[in-house]
């Protein structure tokens, strides 16, 4: 068991390393990252995770393709106190204050200085892309989860290994660990929360006391973690229940331990519900007011964020587009697709767990106003399950895999990942929406009252606008180009005022830090996986 763990820590630093190296470092995209930069930002400023940053903040003003004045950049409602919030999980800027408090005292121990902007720009392009390794922390946090996970289903470790590894490298779950989102954090919660209750599980088998107490706080654990990916992010709570439904259909513990599972795994749900109710009702005074400003996009008010008539078309973005597609930016759920039948029948609660948590995933978002989980690299609404997808590819008899198909999945999703993390997804999707700047990523059309106005084009396919552009290869722009932190470093040394305040050496001590930290954890894979293979 102590072998195993070190597994689980060098994974973590593997990836950690992996994530932080290829982080876009770029947090001031779209309002989902830079929000939730101020949101943290100000809480350690101020106390309170309101955005007043953003309406200091102005950009030019287009309508119907002319540019009428500026308006702020702030996307959200402003509180009964007047205070701007941004429509985001309370916990979201919570979970990265640490990064946030350490990029504080590098940038001070590197002599850059905090000032007003524009002057003090370089502080906050510097801080705010060391900010961005928290969700490389989360994401290496979800690769961790996964593998303590599939030992848990009886996994031979050298198997759990490799999926884990696929996992990591070769799915959607990479990008989303060098950008500002949430989904690498409601990954990480919940996959921990399934090892969680396997591991529960196997305790409470044993007869002696101390394994049912510690069985016990574990589902208390499993219980916190749905209630942190909630908090996180609400859409959190679609897959949540999925959660009940398996402790509820698992046959292999005594009627009374499942129904206290289930209880404590929906007062876990319950706790986020009612935070995320209560916190609205003290910003808006509506306990259903998210927060959201519909207005810019929706034309007849209120939204409908909801439509059946919709599914069909959202599951063609979900399941065949090129840009959306879940297969496509996860391959390695192929292999736990042609496990499913076998994963079925040995553990048929966690198997129906994760088919209801992936259906009513799908049909909703599916029917959601936007499907596509708006500007963002691949299926960003269904990158919280992705870990739990690729649970029925472990078990006591996986590892037969074929090789071909193990290679075919590793190649197709490592390319995919690749040049998701080397292009902006802003960049390649950006751009104005309308018959003189037509958008490649969206069309404008005339929605059913309560829907917006932008739809996601089918036909998109990533990547190939912006590597053919002469602007991605000259990056001249600040942000623009190959989306690397040091990069985007490189390119405010010259551009922004005070930029030559970053030194040289910090620039490129980062990627060097990072390197030989990947370093040392693969080589200790490398060893770990030799002695597995002579077992």
């Amino acid at each position: 068991m102590q072998s195993r763990g070190r597994t689980t820590l060098l994974l973590f630093l593997l990836f950690q390393a992996l994530y932080a190296l290829t982080s876009s470092g770029n947090a001031f995209r779209v309002p989902d990252e830079f929000e939730v930069y101020f949101q943290v930002e100000h809480l350690v400023d101020a106390g309170d995770i309101s955005v007043p940053q953003t309406l200091a903040i102005r950009t030019p003003a287009v309508r119907d393709g002319r540019t009428v004045g500026s308006e702020p950049i702030f996307f959200g409602e402003i509180g009964l106190d007047g205070r701007p919030y941004a429509p985001y999980g309370p916990l979201a800027a919570v979970l990265a204050l640490p990064h946030h408090l350490a990029a504080r005292a590098i940038a001070r121990l590197a002599g850059v200085q905090r000032a007003a902007l524009p002057g003090g720009l370089a502080w906050v392009i510097l801080v705010g892309g060391l900010t961005m390794t928290a969700t490389a922390t989360a994401a290496a946090l979800a690769v961790a989860g996964f593998h303590r996970a599939a030992l848990e289903l009886g996994t031979p470790p050298p198997a759990a290994l490799t999926l884990s590894l696929l996992l990591g490298g070769a799915t959607v779950l990479w990008p989303y660990g060098t950008s500002f989102y949430s989904e690498a954090w409601q990954a990480a919660a919940f996959v921990w929360a399934a090892a969680s209750l396997l591991e529960a599980r196997r305790l409470s088998r044993l007869a002696d006391a101390p394994s049912a107490s510690r069985a016990r706080l574990l589902v208390v654990l499993a219980a916190l973690l749905l209630a942190v990916a909630g908090l996180t992010k609400s859409t959190s709570l679609i897959f949540a229940p999925g959660f009940v439904v398996a402790a509820l259909l698992d046959r292999s513990l005594p009627p009374r331990t499942r129904v206290e599972t289930a209880l404590a795994l929906g007062l876990g749900i319950a706790l986020a519900a009612a935070i995320h109710l209560s916190w609205n009702t003290y910003r808006f005074g509506r306990p259903f007011d998210f927060g959201y400003g519909w207005g810019d996009m929706i034309p007849q008010l209120p939204p409908r964020q909801f439509l059946i008539g919709d599914v069909p078309r959202g599951l063609m973005v979900l399941l065949l587009s090129p840009g959306k597609s879940i297969v496509l930016w996860a391959p390695v759920l192929l292999i736990a697709a042609a496990r499913a039948g076998r994963f079925w029948r040995q553990e048929p609660g966690a198997a129906l767990g994760v088919a209801f948590s992936a259906m009513v995933g799908l049909l909703l978002f599916a029917a959601y106003l936007f499907p596509e989980g708006g500007y963002a690299h691949g299926p960003r609404n269904l990158v919280p399950i992705v870990p739990l997808l690729l649970l029925p590819a472990g078990g006591a008899d996986s590892g037969r895999w074929s090789s071909a198909a193990v290679a075919a999945c590793a190649a197709v999703g490592v390319v995919m990942a690749v040049l998701s993390i080397s292009v902006s997804f802003l960049e390649d999707q950006g751009g104005r929406i309308g018959p003189v700047s037509p958008n490649v990523y969206y069309r404008r059309i005339d929605p059913a009252p309560g829907r917006s106005w932008i739809q996601y084009r089918l036909d998109y396919v990533p990547f190939v606008s912006t590597m053919r552009s002469p602007g991605w290869t000259q990056a001249e722009a600040l942000g623009l180009g190959p989306d690397f932190f040091p990069l985007h470093l490189l390119q405010a040394r010259r551009q922004v005022p005070n930029g030559a305040a970053i030194p040289l050496w910090l620039v490129w001590s980062l990627p060097a830090t990072w390197l030989l930290l990947g370093a040392f954890a693969a080589a200790g894979l490398i060893r770990t996986a030799s002695v597995q293979k002579s077992l």
